[in-house]
């Protein structure tokens, strides 16, 4: 658990980390759509906004654990978690 907690996050290549970077731009794409659909009440299914923040929260979670940025990785974890209990309230 120490390892964990006082873990710092891992410095990678340059090509890696363009490769992170971009996945987070996705990321923030898929959760600004879906915050747009959600606080704008569009006329799509309920759920949807949930599965856009389901699939960027996933590639934000998947880069910071590449980074061994771990209170992110919890926090990305949770959000998931969130996000599939939206999908399937809504659903």
């Amino acid at each position: 658990m120490k390892d964990i907690l006082f873990a710092k996050p891992r410095t990678l290549t340059e090509t890696q980390e363009h490769i992170i970077v971009k996945r987070k731009w996705w990321a923030v794409l898929l959760l600004i759509i879906g915050g747009v659909i959600l606080a704008g009440k569009l006329p799509v299914p309920l759920f949807m906004p949930y599965v856009f923040f389901f699939f960027g929260h996933g590639g934000m979670l998947h880069s910071f654990y590449k980074k061994h940025d771990y209170p992110m990785v919890i926090v990305n974890g949770v959000w998931l978690l969130i996000d599939v209990v939206g999908m399937i309230r809504w659903s």
